[in-house]
């Protein structure tokens, strides 16, 4: 597979700044995309971040801090903004007053411990002790949307409960150093729109549940929805399939809090319109796509490596014109033109030097949208995937020179 990056520059500029002066010792933390699981899902026997390479363990092994958080696969870029930040944080979910009356579901979710608890440096994460957030598909969206609330709060939600508002909804907190995006669903995908959205996400999804069978306790549950604020949490006594069964019947599968409405291109817009690229905070994209321009058409045709799995996608994508030529090209998932930046904020292409409040695009790579995950390559996933580490090694020891 040939993953190599188009700016020819990019890989010795990356390479060198292994070798410079680390200027921060900022945790680094990945955030999944669409459908993505935490490392105490799927029996552990299959990881999001590496496959049967554990990616945050060997970012470790190499002396970069690195945890990982996990949030709701099919939720809103909203609750798996607010998901995130309790996850990091520790503490309970607050999803907000007025966003949970205004989409009817429950104000609070899950608490939790707090991955800051296994930060190397300590639990510190406040303005002086930042956090790098490295993000792969809707991660994308989380990840800024997750900046912009903890610098620019909410009025919304302050109006709505000015005496119990989150912390994460008052603002004036500026604690992301900065956001990495990989095939990054930016600007949203057309994937959805090739059979609809809503029933493409729930097959795959049912893919996952069936593989891993259909009964157990609430705990041995392989694949968490995390859809506790719609009701949905899995009960003491339901079968596995009793819990699928009654998530595919449930009526979010229509609403626009649901990641199937974030990740059009209007659900992606609408978001855009508002979270602001953050001036002190550092922004740094990678685009990829696995797919040609056909000589004859000018659509789009997944290359011969493309994952099996992703090539009827990337085919469909690759021909799916309502949104103009621009958007053909794609990993399999994601449009290339989607990944590099929101439309209509500042972008640079990088040149060795990382600029704050702008998007630094990092280049384009051939890649399709698993291979960025260590997820679509099987040689990869029965070897140590070097190429993987690699990648992320390289943007890590560049993340550690940003001051």
């Amino acid at each position: 597979m040939r993953k190599t990056l188009r700016a020819g520059l990019l890989a010795g500029l990356l390479g060198l700044s292994a070798f410079a002066q680390a200027a921060n010792t900022d945790p680094i933390v990945l955030v999944h995309g669409f459908a993505g699981w935490g490392r105490d899902e799927l029996y552990g026997l299959y990881l999001h971040w590496g496959g049967t390479t554990d990616l945050q363990e060997e970012l470790k092994k190499l002396g970069y801090d690195t945890v990982t958080a996990a949030s709701g696969p099919t939720s809103s870029t909203w609750d798996r903004a607010v998901e995130t930040y309790a996850v990091i944080n520790g503490g309970c979910v607050d999803y907000g007053a007025a966003h949970a009356a205004k989409h009817g579901h429950a104000r609070f979710g899950r608490c939790y411990a707090g991955e800051r608890q296994h930060f190397a440096r300590g639990t510190q994460w406040d303005d002086q002790h930042k956090v790098h957030l490295v993000a792969h598909s809707q991660g994308a969206q989380v990840t800024k949307m997750l900046t912009h609330l903890l610098e620019e709060g909410s009025q919304e939600e302050r109006a709505a409960s000015p005496n119990d508002v989150s912390p994460l909804f008052q603002g004036g907190k500026h604690w992301i150093r900065s956001v990495t995006t990989v095939s990054g669903a930016i600007n949203g995908t057309t994937f959805g729109k090739l059979t609809g959205f809503n029933v493409l996400a729930k097959e795959l999804l049912k893919g996952v549940a069936a593989f891993f069978g259909s009964s157990g306790a609430p705990e041995d549950l392989p694949y968490d929805f995390k859809l506790d604020q719609w009701g949905l949490k899995k009960q003491a006594g339901e079968t596995n399939k009793q819990y699928w069964d009654r998530v595919w019947a449930s009526p979010i599968w229509q609403t626009k809090d649901i990641a199937l409405y974030t990740l059009s291109p209007e659900g992606a817009a609408e978001e855009n319109a508002w979270v602001k690229t953050e001036p002190d905070v550092y922004y740094f994209s990678f685009t990829n796509g696995t797919t040609f321009k056909g000589f004859l058409t000018g659509n789009q045709y997944p290359a011969l490596d493309t994952n099996l799995l992703l090539s009827p996608f990337a085919l469909g994508m690759g021909w799916y014109r309502n949104y103009g030529s621009s958007w053909l090209e794609n990993d399999g998932v994601v449009n290339t033109y989607s990944m590099k930046a929101p439309f209509g904020h500042p972008v640079a292409n990088f040149n060795g030097t990382a600029q704050k409040g702008k998007w630094n695009h990092m280049g384009f790579f051939h890649a399709d949208h698993l291979d960025v995950i260590g997820a679509g390559d099987l040689l990869n996933n029965l070897t140590y995937n070097s190429w993987l580490v690699n990648f992320y090694s390289k943007q890590a020891a560049l993340l550690k020179t940003l001051n």
